[in-house]
């Protein structure tokens, strides 16, 4: 027999030999980085590289894609005090979905020249039929807008207000005992039309109206038309939503409660120089940033103002005289917004 050849005593296993790294030689000092870098690269064989760039190309395509649709909130309701985003639906249902209860807020509102009541019901804005409409069910809505007390309720033909309002309607539930009438968004139903053709109109405040002499205004007198030339139409898609005061060429201020949750400027508007929201609509102006004070709470109102920026300066006749000072807000994204009005 021929001389037997010893077998190999097998290399343990390692993953410096699995990647081919045991010519690799590493310096005991610490290693430069680039070197180290360029000596692994060299290892793998350039037919890899494409895979690997394609491979981390579509990586971050994945994640754009999927933080794209967890923040996309397109035909949903978008929650302020969090990025969570809700089924229209789920708004004004009577159950806190967004944490600090803003999808419950702002579910009555007032709309068009004539005050139509609306209620955001099944999804979507509905003008409130006069059908089954009490007049006490007027404090109920205007105490929901922020009033503590109201005026009068009205009610006009379907076919007398604008068309955008002449497409959805709801009814007060007739079966409800008024005392559970607290809140009109959980006490009305959808329907299609109104049995009575005629809407529901509230007002709320009588602000404006002379209703007779008191004696708790001391020393004043009767103020002229356009005397006081600062004050502005704030209008969200074209109608008058809220007023505010310009403080400066480029910015106006406003109640928070206002802008809370129409935040995109693109749907405002503002117009000055109205003695009348009856007067021709004069020049809009856009609207460039939004900002409301960082501890305003929808539930108690407190820190209730904001500011709005213009896309342009405004520009005064010399006859304005705007009232002196300065507006200070702290911002969720600046320390200070101080915002001067130049005389």
């Amino acid at each position: 027999m021929g001389e037997s050849n010893t077998p190999a005593a097998e290399a343990p296993f390692s993953f410096r030999s699995l990647f081919g790294l045991d010519d690799l030689k590493i310096s005991p000092a610490v290693p430069d980085a680039d070197e180290v870098a360029a000596q692994i690269l060299s290892l793998l064989p350039l037919k890899f590289f494409p895979i690997i760039v394609i491979g981390i190309i579509a990586l971050i395509l994945a994640l754009a894609i999927g933080l794209g649709i967890h923040f996309d909130c397109s035909g949903k309701y978008r929650c302020r005090s969090s990025f969570k985003c809700i089924e229209l639906t789920a708004r004004c249902d009577g159950v806190s979905d967004c944490r600090d209860g803003e999808d419950e807020y702002r579910c009555v509102r007032v709309s068009g020249q004539s005050a139509v009541l609306q209620v955001f019901a099944a999804a979507s804005w509905r003008t409130v039929c006069s059908d089954d409409w009490k007049g006490h069910y007027t404090k109920v809505a205007c105490a929901q807008l922020g009033f503590p007390s109201y005026v009068s309720s009205d009610n006009l033909r379907v076919s007398s207000v604008e068309e955008q309002f002449q497409e959805a309607f709801v009814s007060i539930n007739h079966l409800l005992p008024d005392d559970k009438v607290t809140a009109l968004h959980h006490a009305v139903y959808a329907r299609e039309g109104c049995a009575s053709g005629h809407v529901v109109t509230v007002k709320c405040t009588a602000c404006g109206l002379r209703m007779g002499y008191s004696s708790r205004i001391v020393g004043g007198n009767t103020s002229t038309l356009a005397q006081w030339p600062w004050q502005v139409s704030l209008q969200f898609q074209g109608y008058h939503l809220c007023g505010g005061s310009v403080i400066a060429p480029l910015w106006v201020v406003t109640a928070a409660h206002c802008v809370y949750d129409l935040y995109l400027p693109k749907f405002w508007s503002i117009q000055v120089g109205l003695v009348s929201l009856l007067d021709s609509p004069a020049p809009s102006h856009l609207v460039e940033k939004i900002v409301y004070h960082s501890k305003y709470k929808p539930k108690r109102l407190g820190n209730d103002i904001a500011l709005m920026k213009l896309a342009g300066p405004l520009t005064f006749d010399g006859t304005s005289g705007l009232p002196g000072g300065s507006v200070a807000l702290r911002s969720f994204s600046e320390n200070w917004l101080l915002v001067e009005a130049f005389l």
